[in-house]
């Protein structure tokens, strides 16, 4: 048989280049918050989208965009999905501006470059400053962690100097929030200032005249919503300073907030919560005594007397409810089993007790449905919930009895020691990899290897040092989860054995087994005990 000529078939091409499904991350400063379509947002998006395409081994799948998230913390919605495609191997490529849009923070960003990415298997481009963890050198490596470091200083230096600024104009007594408080406006002519709100300042003044006249927050809530006055949040609504809150009523800590605050007096007040980027803290609510209160700058809407008055009922109800919030029985001296542990399951407030009309049964119902109708309709007969809970107690100590005989037999030295032979091996995996790693370098080197294959091989033994030093990082933390729940659960069964006698519930057994009690609008309830994690642990 003649042979086929081979003169007109095509050479073999060489093995085709890995193709990266590739995610764009945009991320806009928390001070450009609230605009849907800013500039910003638009230009980054144009100049991602046209590397992408100047770069063919690069598939656009998805885009992600955070607008008006801060860079200092990376918990922000569109990073958690981008992060979460990741994982699920969706995405293994992230194209970013420049390395501050990934973060300002600079043990997060750099736990990101290091550990995570490599782990996962993601290669991160920053195109301004020309990152590409594909291809990058030790010195490059350095200046991205140099920028890294820059960019967290630089956060911290703007935030120190925005609370100094900040911490000044409140002294001079400058309004600075971003809309006045309930019975106010900010002046039109001077935002710096504020205003008396001739709409709402009037259902202030009633606000501290009904709370001197003796009436509780809740009865006060009541008045307000059945006369249809709408709450702080939802006249913003109303008013078209928010989109949220449609629906808001009054409630107690709003009434309370309100009568409490001197800035009614005419005294402008500020400092409530505080957030200190430099200080390392978070959003946290600061003591009154703490607060920033600057002496007349402002029309007062309520006079010295009138607060006074209503400060004074404010305070002795304060104490008379402290003084019996802990108390386990009731005026007629019968012990209140469930104190400080029945709770909606709909709206988390505690559950209160009351005696029936015409019968001799108590009931417990969710207070902020009979006060102000803001929460599902529940009521359960107090000797019903009691057989409830001491049944689910019942249950729980067969289950502790029954698991003492596994915590005899177990032996927290056996699996420490195992957990401890797990982790030796990953960080003995560790070494190993790392002297293959040196070795490739040495090759690289000594022209062994080529720039190309050096890369391949030393992205391959990252991946896999990030794979095992995860893997050890797991077992360390297991370990010591383990040895802490093992002490801890170690004599959870003895507590639990001793109540195996009882034949009703006793307050006794409450404290001692019972963290939460919740009773949901179909009288479902739900039992939350202490020691459950550790023991199924």
């Amino acid at each position: 048989m003649a042979r086929k000529s081979r003169k007109n078939q095509p050479v073999a091409q060489a093995a085709t280049a890995p193709v990266y499904n590739t995610a764009l991350y945009i991320r806009l400063s928390v001070m450009d918050a609230g605009r849907d379509e800013s500039e910003s947002v638009v230009n980054q998006e144009e100049l991602l989208r046209r590397y992408v395409a100047e770069h063919p081994e690069l598939t656009l799948k998805n885009i992600f965009t955070d607008n008006g998230e801060t860079g200092t913390t990376f918990d922000r919605p569109s990073w958690n999905a981008l992060m979460r495609e990741c994982r699920l191997g969706n995405i293994n490529c992230i194209v970013v501006k420049d390395l501050s849009r990934l973060g300002r923070n600079y043990i997060e960003t750099g736990d990101c470059l290091e550990r995570i990415f490599p782990s996962l298997g993601v290669r991160l481009i920053a195109v301004n400053d020309r990152y590409d963890s594909l291809n990058l050198s030790t010195g490059e490596r350095l200046v991205s962690n140099l920028k890294n470091l820059v960019n967290d200083i630089y956060a911290k230096d703007i935030s120190r100097k925005v609370i100094a600024a900040m911490h000044t104009k409140q002294k001079n007594g400058e309004f600075l929030g971003g809309y006045a408080a309930y019975g106010y406006l900010k002046d039109p002519t001077n935002s710096k200032k504020i205003v008396v709100n001739p709409d709402t300042a009037p259902v202030v003044r009633k606000i501290f005249e009904m709370k001197a006249e003796g009436m509780g927050n809740g009865a006060i809530c009541q008045r307000l919503n059945s006369e249809g006055i709408p709450c702080p949040s939802r006249y913003r609504f109303l008013k078209g300073m928010s989109n949220k809150y449609e629906n808001c009523i009054w409630i107690i800590s709003t009434v309370a907030d309100i009568l409490r605050n001197p800035l009614y007096l005419g005294h402008m007040t500020q400092g409530k919560v505080r957030v200190a980027l430099c200080e390392g803290k978070g959003k946290r609510k600061i003591n009154r005594d703490e607060w920033l209160v600057v002496q007349n700058t402002h029309e007062p809407i309520v006079s010295q007397n009138l607060y006074d008055r209503a400060n004074a009922v404010f305070d002795e109800r304060t104490a008379g409810y402290k003084a019996n919030r802990f108390k386990n029985a009731d005026a007629s001296g019968q012990e209140l089993l469930l104190s400080g542990v029945a709770f909606c399951a709909d709206c988390g407030k505690a559950l209160s007790r009351k005696k029936l009309k015409n019968n001799s049964r108590r009931v417990f119902r969710c207070k902020r449905y009979e006060d102000l109708n803001a929460c599902a309709k529940k009521l359960i007969y107090e000797d019903d919930l009691y057989n409830a809970v001491y049944f689910a107690i019942c249950t729980q100590v067969q289950i502790c009895v029954d698991a003492a005989e596994i915590l005899e037999k177990l032996n927290p030295d056996y699996e420490s020691r195992l957990m401890h032979s797990e982790i030796e091996n990953a960080e003995k995996e560790i070494r190993r990899l790392t002297a293959l790693r040196q070795a490739a370098y040495d090759d690289f080197a000594g022209e062994l290897l080529s720039s190309a294959e050096y890369r391949l091989v030393s992205q391959k033994y990252n991946i896999a040092i990030g794979i095992a030093g995860g893997k050890s990082k797991h077992f360390i933390a297991e370990r010591e989860k383990f040895l802490k729940n093992a002490r801890q659960a170690d004599n959870k069964p003895a507590i639990f054995a001793c109540f195996t006698e009882k034949k009703v519930l006793t307050r006794e057994m409450v404290q001692a087994l019972i963290k939460r009690v919740e009773v949901s609008a179909v009288n479902r309830v739900t039992v939350t005990f202490k020691f459950c994690d550790e023991l199924e642990s």
